[in-house]
């Protein structure tokens, strides 16, 4: 997860012919967001700005990558999840990210030069909105990427080599400006430099541990830091040992309505169905990321009426309309599979947080426990009340959610 937009001055960033800047990168599975800020004596102000993550490289039609353009006859893929081919990572990943069975059974040559194209025709527009007048002639000092907690090397030599030929960069310096932060330690540094998070759990003098958790649509990631706040001044902090990360998330959930359309589709009370084609994906997906449709997709609360909810699809060329009805047990079933590994990671974060804070024979140094959680997946309205409610039940302080 990128940081959160923030009112900085963005006119700062004009004032001078050729500053140096910092191009940060969030890969993100629905969106990738672009962070241009000045370096230097003048260093303050940053602009920003969002790209589709999605590409097309199922079919033989170019480009791969369409930018926010969603055509109905091609079938769409999270560029995202290219990477775990490209980096020859997918079958170590496929059980906990089925997303990526649709691409393995693609894999060939062909296949990942498509996937290649697609990632390259994204970064390309990354870097044309970079340069864009009147920003033609600035200098790149260091584009830092954030990446999920699980890749590891093999991710980020994939993820450089795309930057060094999308941005015309040879590889020496692609290996000096290029570098990787995990997602929720980027969460972190944001948080550490923002007022209006800090000055809330900010105990002048006290020790804190501080757990991050990085809800997106992907997975969920997470990390430890220990942080010291002064009487006076920035806080000091370091991160407690390596970042976590597990799969889970609202696209996940998307998955297995996918899945469990295919047999809807095929099963029509009104008559004869249809097979699953991307005429009748792209309209599911694009029905599920209605706020409405994501946000409430879950288990009911309790004393709630159980709900349904139905997908239309209309088919116009064969004249015909597609109703994939899903009820309570149906739409709790997708949910809870969707989200099983991320929340046993949470369980076990709670768990390892309860420990880090207990009070021991030294009083005076026994650190206050602190809980950050952010993502997109923390929108949607079970899953958010799933979290408050795992960390009441381990008796902890409630959690701050960012916007």
């Amino acid at each position: 997860m990128a940081a959160p937009n923030s009112g900085m001055n963005k006119f700062q960033l004009t004032d001078a012919a050729c500053p140096h800047v910092v191009v940060a990168l969030d890969l993100g599975s629905s969106s990738t967001r672009v962070v241009i800020q000045r370096t230097g004596v003048s260093a303050g102000g940053f602009i920003s700005k969002t790209f589709a993550s999605h590409g097309y490289p199922f079919d033989d039609h170019v480009p791969v990558y369409m930018g926010d353009n969603n055509p109905y006859n091609r079938e769409s893929v999270s560029l995202k999840y290219a990477f775990y081919i490209l980096a020859n990572a997918a079958e170590k990943f496929v059980d906990e990210y089925p997303m990526i069975q649709g691409l393995l059974q693609e894999d060939s040559e062909a296949f990942r030069q498509k996937l290649r194209t697609g990632i390259l025709e994204l970064l390309r527009a990354v870097r044309g909105w970079v340069f864009e007048k009147p920003r033609e002639n600035w200098a790149i000092s260091s584009l830092p990427v954030t990446m999920p907690a699980q890749w590891g090397v093999e991710f980020e030599e994939v993820v450089r080599d795309l930057i060094r030929e999308a941005f015309e960069w040879n590889q020496t310096v692609a290996r000096n400006k290029v570098v990787f932060r995990k997602e929720a330690d980027g969460l972190t540094s944001y948080l550490l430099n923002s007022p209006e998070y800090l000055d809330d759990v900010k105990v002048p003098g006290s020790n804190q541990v501080w757990l991050v958790i990085d809800f997106g649509g992907h997975n969920l990631n997470a990390s430890f830091f220990w942080v010291m706040h002064n009487e006076q001044g920035p806080p000091q902090f370091f991160r407690l040992e390596k970042s976590f990360g597990a799969g889970g998330g609202t696209e996940h959930v998307l998955h297995g309505i996918l899945a469990a359309c295919a047999a809807k589709c095929l099963d029509q009370d009104a008559g004869p169905g249809h097979p699953m084609c991307p005429a009748i994906s792209e309209q599911i997906r694009e029905a599920f990321t209605d706020p409405r449709v994501r946000g409430d997709w879950g288990p009911a609360q309790e004393g709630e009426t159980p709900k349904a909810f139905s997908f239309g699809v209309p088919l116009w060329e064969e004249q015909k309309f597609l109703l994939c009805t899903f009820d309570q047990d149906e739409i709790t079933q997708t949910w809870t599979q969707a989200h099983k590994a991320a929340f046993e990671l949470v369980d076990n974060l709670l768990k390892n947080l309860r420990r880090r804070t207990a009070e021991t024979d030294h009083p005076s140094i026994v650190p206050e426990p602190v809980i950050f959680i952010a993502g997109g997946s923390t929108k949607n309205k079970p899953v958010k009340r799933k979290l408050m409610a795992m960390v009441q039940e381990a008796n902890l302080p409630a959690p701050v959610f960012l916007d």
